[in-house]
């Protein structure tokens, strides 16, 4: 329990793996990327029925559809005190992609993004094919 509030998590037997091993699930960011022994999980959790549960997983999640993890938890969040945007822990995040025949200007992307700071200094470029088949280059903006 932190500020109150408890955390719900859901966890599932992992398929196709070593045995003993689990997934969790979170009400804000879905599944986890790392699987846990049944030890570790039983070290940071209590076992509830998923009906005592229901209440702080709704709760979690849908503050997390505009509140990041440190507003949740602790009450506030340093960056959003300073007018800054945190999406640490949202379910939902807003990316822009700039796409098409971006070599020309992409000098000029780089200029504008080098007077930057912060974590908008730094870009990430990603591909991705559609389910469609369109191919896309793009930044990631955070």
């Amino acid at each position: 329990m932190r500020n109150g509030k408890r955390m719900a998590i859901f966890v599932k037997a992992a398929k196709g793996v070593k045995k003993n091993l689990y997934q969790i699930f979170r009400p804000n960011t879905g599944l986890q990327g790392k699987l846990e022994s049944m030890q570790e999980i039983k070290k940071k959790y209590q076992k509830v029925l998923p009906k005592a549960a229901e209440k702080d997983w709704k709760l979690q999640y849908n503050s997390s559809a505009s509140q990041c993890s440190h507003a949740y938890w602790r009450g506030n969040c340093k960056r959003y005190m300073v007018y800054q945007s945190c999406e640490v822990g949202l379910r939902r995040r807003t990316y822009y992609i700039l796409s098409g025949s971006v070599l020309s200007v992409w000098s000029k992307v780089e200029d504008i993004l080098a007077t930057a700071t912060g974590p908008h200094s730094k870009m990430q470029i990603l591909r991705l094919k559609t389910d469609d088949g369109a191919k896309l280059v793009g930044k990631i903006e955070r």
